[in-house]
């Protein structure tokens, strides 16, 4: 018989349940500890949270004082604390304790002013622990390409006609409104804003809002202009002109040519970009130069005889003001040749040496000034030779192109090749080529953007590249200003225009109308003097004076398709961009002078012309959370900078 030991099992139970109380009791410290380990995360995530928000209201604490003293941050080098190791208070005025701020300021980036003006805040927050939060905000004062129109002073005119106002407005006085026939006075699409109250307020459609009582934006100043001419020294793009006759009447015009280099059809690449500069010669009659240079009309009243020649027989200024005209022609032909393009004094000319009697002449030149060919240039343009390029190397009576001293009397291989290859004769092209002036920096690398005239300045031309004219004198459009890829679209070209005197829109033989009389005797109104019915002006112009409409009240005009626009007699002049002035001018009158078709080109917010003045005023750009670890404000600043 088999015979069992019986054992007491007693003790097993006691160390089930002993080891039962211990997990229970780890799992009871285990969620006491979680739950305090996530109290103490949500207090640190609660106080990197305050900390972020102090600083983020200190950031808006330096713009503000950035805005209100805008002398305060240092131009160029350095930064200014603003606040130094202080308290922080609530949205109540009440102190946080344990938080301690400093704020510092100063300009980042390019300083120059070449690309905009930028300034950084830096707000560094921390705490009685030892935590720090560091946090900075980018700021961009706001350039005056910003506006599409701005005015310092409002005096004579009122917005009227119906005229349509794409973006951004301001006066730094008051605006007037006009309603003619029930229709609404002017129609905003951008926001407008105005220092005194708006007249006639009620009779405008205001699309993008408007406010009335706003602070004034400081205007600038000549200063402001003139110390841009060290810029343009650097690169050899200062033009001197001669002494100001007049309003409206420079002696050095400007032509924007861009060349296509590589022979690929566009003017998109880099060191596409040119001017050419025609000035007049010294001596003999002035006025005749500057008329020659403008595309002026060549038979006034003033005038009755030019370069000595009298005005052809059984003609007069009133029904032939043309016929002597070295910028206007058209094709004639003569014996049994082929037609071909004349200037009217040429015709003048050859007429007198082939002995024709004095209405052979005028019925001649009467013939290419009527026909369907007939077409006007401003002085200085190859189409007056017949693409000749020895008069580019030579000039006439009245001026010459200017060579660029940069090449010293040698251009480079692209640009003589490129000649070559549009027909220069080999023996002229390097001297044509030496009066391509380059505005990139591909071919001119201390290129800044600035062009500065000493003296008045004519401007025309299709733009490559971002160039800002600056000038001493007055500026007239006497042609068409564009660019060569279209506004608002890559931002890759921009022109902006400064001047201490007014802005024309010249009222020439080129943007203008004016009377001819054909071989029947019929003194009219003839049009198609230029290769398009309006004038478009892409780009920025601020004028410490007026932007004028030049003669545009007289003489009488009629209204003829298809320079008509709107009602007047000329076209529209389009502005694509901004204008920006002392006070306000109109362009027309009645039926006489240009209507007003002017559009925005955003471009002047995000990327504004080469040293744009400024407002003053510093907007939020971009916004940074920095490493706090070994931070050192002034090493950040010297880094920079």
């Amino acid at each position: 018989m088999l015979t069992g030991r019986t054992s007491d099992e007693r003790g097993v139970a006691l160390i089930l349940t002993l080891f039962l109380s211990i997990v229970v009791a780890g799992m009871a410290v285990g969620v006491i500890l979680m739950a305090s380990n996530s109290n103490l995360i949500s207090k640190f995530h609660a106080n990197e949270a305050m900390m972020a928000a102090a600083a983020d209201g200190g950031l808006e604490k330096g713009r503000d004082t950035l805005n209100g003293t805008p002398t305060i941050v240092p131009v160029g080098l350095g930064f200014v604390t603003l606040e130094l190791n202080a308290v922080v208070r609530d949205a109540n005025g009440v102190v946080i304790p344990g938080f301690t701020r400093s704020l510092y300021a100063g300009e980042n980036g390019d300083t120059t002013g070449q690309f905009g003006n930028f300034a950084s805040v830096i707000a560094v927050i921390s705490n009685t622990r030892g935590a720090v939060v560091v946090r900075r905000i980018q700021l961009k004062q706001d350039s005056f390409s910003r506006f599409a129109r701005f005015f310092n002073t409002w005096g004579c005119c009122m917005w009227g006609n119906q005229e349509v106002v794409f973006g951004p407005v301001h006066s730094n006085q008051g605006m007037a409104i006009q309603n003619r026939g029930g229709f609404p006075g002017a129609t905003f699409w951008g926001p407008v804003t105005t220092v005194n109250a708006i007249g006639g307020q009620a009779q405008a459609n205001w699309n993008g809002g408007v406010q009335t009582g706003v602070p004034a934006i400081p205007f600038p100043s000549v200063a402001t202009l003139a110390n841009l001419q060290n810029f343009a020294i650097t690169s050899g793009t200062v033009v001197t002109g001669y002494a100001t006759l007049g309003d409206s009447v420079p002696d050095t015009r400007i032509e924007f040519v861009p060349l296509d280099l590589n022979g690929d059809g566009d003017f998109q690449d880099a060191d596409e970009g040119f001017i050419r500069v025609f000035k007049a010669s010294a001596g003999g009659v002035q006025q005749d130069k500057r008329d020659y240079i403008n595309a002026r009309r060549w038979g006034t009243a003033a005038s009755p005889m030019r370069n000595g020649v009298a005005w052809p027989a059984a003609s007069t200024q009133a029904t032939d003001i043309n016929l002597y005209s070295p910028n206007c022609g058209g094709n004639l032909t003569i014996g049994a040749n082929p037609p071909r393009w004349f200037r009217a004094d040429s015709i003048y000319t050859m007429g007198t040496a082939l002995g024709w009697i004095a209405n052979q002449i005028r019925d001649s030149a009467r013939v290419a000034l009527t026909g369907a060919s007939r077409r006007c240039y401003l002085g200085g343009d190859p189409a007056l030779y017949n693409g000749s390029a020895s008069f580019e190397v030579t000039g006439n009576a009245y001026g010459t192109w200017l060579p660029w001293a940069g090449w010293g009397g040698a251009p480079p291989a692209a640009i003589t090749n490129r000649l070559l290859a549009m027909g220069v004769p080999a023996g002229q092209v390097a001297a044509v080529g030496s009066t391509f002036w380059p505005i990139t920096r591909a071919m001119n690398p201390n290129f800044k953007g600035i062009i500065y005239v000493n003296g008045s300045v004519a401007l025309s031309g299709l733009l490559r590249g971002r160039v800002t004219v600056a000038t001493t004198g007055d500026v007239t459009l006497a042609d068409d200003i564009t660019y060569t890829v279209p506004p608002g679209t890559t931002c890759w070209d921009i022109l902006g225009v400064l001047t201490q005197r007014d802005v024309y829109y010249q009222n020439n033989s080129v943007n203008g109308i004016f009377k001819a009389t054909n071989l029947a005797g019929v003194n009219a109104w003839r049009v198609q003097w230029d290769d398009s019915p309006n004038e478009t002006f892409d780009g920025f112009y601020l004028t410490l004076g007026l932007i004028k409409g030049e003669y545009y009240t007289a003489p009488a005009e009629p209204l003829i398709a298809p320079e008509a626009c709107a009602g007047t007699s000329r076209g529209c002049k389009i502005i694509v961009g901004g204008t920006i002035q002392q006070g306000i001018s109109a362009t027309y009158s009645g039926q006489t002078g240009w209507a007003e078709a002017d559009t925005y080109d955003g471009c002047g917010i995000t990327n504004p012309p080469p040293y744009y003045p400024t407002t003053g005023r510093f907007t939020k750009n971009r916004y940074y959370e920095m490493d706090p670890v070994g931070f050192n404000v002034a090493a950040w600043f010297a880094a920079n900078q």
